[in-house]
């Protein structure tokens, strides 16, 4: 008996070891990570620094979370890896937010003047994050129907850029034009692109705006003809354009503005970014004003927000909040206007920030021409979120500005 009773315990403790090597305890698994596709502006200077820094730094505080910038070259028509602008090119947008394809996203930073189009074709759902303090013409530029579609997070807008600090008490476009020609340097008076199928659009929209603020801005769109004083103020800043000859108003005239062969040069603010870093550069401390391009000087900007695709739901959605949150904080941004991610001794990007703290970092606040830039887009509106991919398709407005400006389709 006592045989049996120890045999059946020998048998049962090598079963038992048996077994164990057979199925080890399972080890523990990690958690499943989130796959979060974004399609981010890629029209700043050092993209590709930003968006790599952007991937790393978000995922290191978000683990569970596997962030996929899209590739800053699929935007730029002229790389071979080229596939379409997501913050212009509207119908590959819709694409992008709607379809399953190779170039699928779950949010994409656009350009808030195609969100009218993108919600007509239900590309779009409402997406917003709270808390934070957005420019009042930021907020309004996401809002449509009484939902919130975006997150803003850049603006942008058309600024005049010269050593003169005269330029910053220049009241309307004739005042502003006085300004530059009393200079009487051998320079053009003035240089920028005013051309362009979105920007003539725009700078139209910019004038009309500066001599009637009260002017509804949507409908003024579908108008056949420009306003007459618009027209004449663009003939005014053509003449200004042009010496020897030569129009200076259908290119970015970075390069010549820089060598000192321009007084002034119009464009967005982070063409700062170029001119400071021009390796050729003459022109010394320079000041920034809002460019008055009508009779008067009442600011239109542009604003960039993230927009959500509709087939981002639940675990999807809350990693984009996440995303969201985490893209508009105050650290983020300081990190991206001073261009932290690029090297200690980088130039600032002189992008602007679509919330009020972010001017107020201590870094921003550091740095004077942020200082100048934040004074000046004061009392902004916003462009129109509907009718200006539209009007842009018929080109009527640009060919009427292209007119005024003196310059050749």
């Amino acid at each position: 008996m006592k045989i049996s009773q120890f045999s059946a315990i020998l048998a049962l403790s090598l079963c038992t070891q048996a077994c164990g090597e057979m199925n080890p305890p399972a080890e523990p698994q990690p958690p499943t990570q989130t796959t979060l596709r974004v399609s981010l502006f890629p029209w700043i200077p050092e993209a590709e620094s930003f968006f790599a820094w952007i991937e790393e730094d978000f995922e290191r505080q978000h683990p569970d979370i596997d962030l996929i910038v899209r590739a800053v070259k699929k935007s730029h028509d002229w790389e071979p890896e080229y596939v379409a602008d997501l913050s212009y090119e509207y119908e590959q947008t819709a694409e992008a937010l709607t379809g399953d394809g190779a170039d699928a996203q779950d949010l994409v930073e656009v350009d808030t003047m195609l969100l009218g189009w993108l919600h007509s074709r239900d590309a779009i759902v409402p997406f917003e994050v709270g808390d934070r303090d957005y420019l009042p013409f930021a907020q309004q530029a996401v809002s449509l129907g009484g939902e919130v579609y975006g997150a803003p997070h850049w603006t942008c807008g058309y600024f005049v850029i010269s050593e003169d600090p005269a330029i910053r008490q220049a009241a309307d476009r004739a005042a502003l034009l006085e300004t530059l020609a009393a200079r009487e340097t051998d320079a053009v008076d003035l240089v920028g692109d005013l051309d362009g199928s979105w920007d003539s659009v725009m700078v139209y929209v910019d004038a009309l705006h500066d001599g009637e603020p009260e002017r509804d801005l949507v409908t003024a769109l579908d108008e056949e003809l420009i306003d007459p004083a618009v027209a004449e103020s663009f003939s005014a800043i053509g003449a200004a354009c042009t010496k020897d000859g030569v129009n200076g108003c259908d290119s970015d005239g970075v390069d010549v503005f820089a060598r000192g062969e321009a007084d002034a040069l119009i464009g967005y603010s982070e063409r700062l970014n170029p001119i400071l870093a021009d390796a050729d550069r003459s022109v010394g401390e320079l000041h920034v004003a809002s460019a008055p391009l009508g009779d008067g000087d009442h600011p239109v900007l542009f604003t960039d927000a993230l927009v959500l695709s509709p087939l981002c739901a639940e675990r999807c959605r809350e990693a984009a909040q996440q995303f969201a949150a985490y893209y508009n904080s105050d650290e983020v941004f300081e990190t991206a206007l001073l261009a932290r991610d690029v090297g200690d001794d980088a130039v600032p990007r002189y992008l602007l920030p679509a919330t009020a703290s972010a001017f107020e970092t201590e870094g921003v606040a550091a740095e004077r021409l942020y200082g100048e830039l934040r004074t000046e887009i004061e009392g902004a509106v916003p462009y129109p979120i509907t009718g200006v991919p539209e009007a842009r398709a018929r080109g009527s407005i640009r060919a009427q500005i292209q007119t005024a400006l003196g310059i050749s389709p």
